[in-house]
């Protein structure tokens, strides 16, 4: 049985110059894995919260990093022990061993989506739990801090990257509420999905 937990919900607020963000991480929990999810940039929130669930870095198993951007990102590095499973080509990182996986990498009830918009190279997770399936879609969805929660699909994107495409963005936010019941984005709280995309 596989159980999926937000450790840290993300969060993304303009400040003068720039913003303060980290993003949401998950853990997930299969019958032989530990899996993290786009750990982040804050580590005294990422280490508080593996502490809640007695666990240590060096007990992970695989990281998941859904895109580039550092707010996922920049906290891989603490998990010495993880494979890496990164929006990059498709790669799976060993150390300095680096090979091609496939959808299912991380287990059958866990299946690994190209979700390109928010930048080119973006995958999200599917996870098939007992009761529904559920999204980690990075930054497909996600809202600044006290912006309310309104699922648009046509919401433009605040980043500035320079690969960053509506349409896909559109198309992949699509793909996304036509699979998982549930959705958690890369900044905010975890949503109910719908079936009108329109």
């Amino acid at each position: 049985m596989i159980k999926v937990k937000v450790l840290v919900e993300g969060y993304a607020r303009e400040i003068k110059n720039g913003w303060k963000a980290s993003s949401t991480v998950c853990l997930i929990l299969s019958n032989d894995k530990k899996i993290i999810t786009d750990p982040g940039c804050n580590r005294e929130a990422l280490l508080n919260s593996l502490a809640r669930e007695n666990l240590n870095t060096d007990e992970i198993d695989y990281v998941f990093l859904s895109h580039r951007h550092p707010d996922h990102t920049l906290l891989a590095g603490l998990f010495k022990n993880a494979k890496h499973v990164t929006y990059d080509s498709n790669f799976l990182y060993d150390g300095d061993i680096i090979s091609e996986y496939n959808k299912n990498v991380l287990g059958n009830d866990i299946e690994i989506l190209n979700t390109p918009g928010h930048v080119s190279e973006h995958i999200s997770l599917i996870i098939q739990t007992t009761n529904s399936k559920i999204a980690i879609a990075g930054d497909v969805f996600w809202w600044v801090d006290d912006e309310k929660q309104i699922l648009d699909i046509h919401k433009k994107d605040q980043s500035k990257a320079i690969d960053m495409n509506m349409k896909d963005l559109i198309n992949s936010r699509k793909k996304l509420l036509e699979i998982a019941d549930y959705i958690i984005p890369g900044h905010g709280k975890m949503f109910k999905s719908i079936s009108n995309t329109n």
